[in-house]
């Protein structure tokens, strides 16, 4: 039985486990709760996994800030590049699945893992870099002549360049273009305060997310369909100090909800890939590291615990376009 067959229907969530300061890439098969380790102290604490549009290959940056590339079908790893030690950590797989855009040494850089060959786009101070739907442009986060961080579009070819944003609130950060290529998402201006904010990439629009009571709003994460976005909102109560609550809300920030809370001060979240199902962490012990994963339904609202484990740093579902 093959990867893809084991997957169905559900999926997989790929996630970052450690131990003992060795970091590894885990699969959990959600519909049998089974564990396969993909790696053997490769990973690090910041690691995280990003499939593949046809969930054949998993790319992440591990020890070292190593680029790797794991082939699900055959097991096997390559290290593709290295990336500096302040620079971005944002893979992004190109539509037709073969080929990787990332930033460093202030370059974009497209890596293409069948050829094994790279090109790049000379882009001084540039980040977040993720493809369009159409595999021909790319977005990506910049500076403009006024020294602001800004999203900009540009061709694959370096041609066409173009700003997007007229942001001046401060930094961008864990920007993230929806599936449909249609809005992007960005937190600022930073961590002690955290504000979702959504663009709508035709007209340059900035959409507001309310958020939490502590304006400390973590990882956003696109919805598969493009309509919602998950996040954490970190909360405080006195005596029970900090957790967070996993919700959602609208790409215009419309019909924000609250559908559970995690013992985390943040988590990750990850959908499924019908959008029914959400998967977060918990488990924390004060602002440790978790050590459990959770998926809750959207429209059930009972959170199930799937895996405990010594330490969980990431974690993201397969997609549902099986080959």
């Amino acid at each position: 039985m093959s990867f893809y067959d084991r997957a169905r229907p559900n999926g997989v969530i790929a996630y970052t486990s450690g131990r003992d300061e060795q970091y590894d890439i885990w699969l959990y098969y959600v519909q049998k709760g089974n564990r396969v380790q993909l790696t053997n102290g490769l990973g690090d604490s910041f690691s995280k996994p990003f499939w593949s549009g046809d969930n054949s290959k998993l790319a992440f940056i591990g020890k070292s800030r190593i680029v790797y590339v794991i082939y699900l079908s055959t097991g096997k790893i390559a290290a593709i590049d290295q990336i500096g030690p302040d620079e971005d950590l944002t893979l992004d797989w190109s539509p037709n699945n073969r080929t990787i855009a990332y930033t460093t040494r202030n370059h974009i850089m497209m890596y293409d893992v069948l050829t094994h060959r790279a090109t790049s786009i000379s882009a001084p101070s540039a980040s977040d870099v993720q493809w369009y739907p159409s595999g021909r442009e790319l977005l990506f986060q910049g500076v403009d002549t006024s020294g602001n961080q800004q999203l900009f579009r540009i061709a694959t070819n370096g041609s066409g360049r173009r700003q997007i944003t007229n942001n001046t609130e401060g930094p961008l950060n864990d920007v993230s273009l929806s599936p449909d290529g249609s809005f992007a998402l960005y937190t600022t201006p930073g961590a002690s305060i955290s504000l979702i904010r959504t663009v709508d990439l035709s007209s340059g629009k900035v959409y507001e997310v309310r958020g939490g009571e502590q304006a400390k709003n973590f990882h956003p994460t696109w919805s598969p369909n493009s309509q919602m976005i998950a996040f954490s909102a970190t909360a405080y109560t006195e005596g029970t100090g900090y957790y967070n609550e996993i919700r959602v809300v609208g790409k215009r920030g419309s019909n924000e909800r609250v559908l559970t809370k995690s013992s985390c001060y943040a988590t990750p979240v990850t959908w499924s890939p019908d959008g029914s199902k959400i998967a977060y962490l918990s488990g924390c012990s004060e602002e440790d590291l978790a050590t459990e994963m959770w998926m809750i339904d959207l429209q059930s609202r009972s959170p199930v615990m799937l895996t405990r484990e010594n330490l969980i740093g990431s974690l993201s579902w397969s997609s549902g376009n099986f080959i």
